[in-house]
């Protein structure tokens, strides 16, 4: 796998995907804590430096360095981010949609493995 995409996996979707991962895997209904956890898995990362960023500034970041490639599995990456960061940020006001913000961090999971097979075929 190339470098690019491993600190993309790592630096990113590990850290947005995993906490969804582990609610999915609860088979129950969330608590505010299992909630809180979710949103800090995507919101609260950091960046190579070690400094505090969200999803959406982490990618800004890495879309500016990505490979040479087709555009569309790139824009598609940043459209499922996009979307998860809406779901993610509805859970704020309405914590009953955490199915809909689950389902939302989990495409970002399909969207990385599009991207890395489009890379991975260059």
């Amino acid at each position: 796998m190339r470098p690019w995409l491993s600190r993309l996996r790592h630096d990113l979707v590990k850290r947005a995907v995993w906490p969804a991962r582990d609610l999915r895997d609860l088979g129950r209904e969330p608590s505010a804590a299992d909630l809180a956890h979710l949103r800090r898995g995507f919101f609260e990362l950091r960046d190579g430096d070690g400094a505090p960023v969200t999803s959406g500034a982490l990618w800004k970041r890495f879309r500016e360095e990505a490979p040479a490639g087709p555009a569309a599995p790139l824009d598609a990456f940043g459209a499922a981010l996009a979307e998860a960061e809406v779901a993610v940020r509805a859970l704020e006001s309405h914590p009953g949609s955490w199915r809909e913000a689950l389902d939302a961090l989990l495409r970002i999971e399909t969207a990385f493995a599009a991207l890395a097979r489009s890379l991975e075929e260059e």
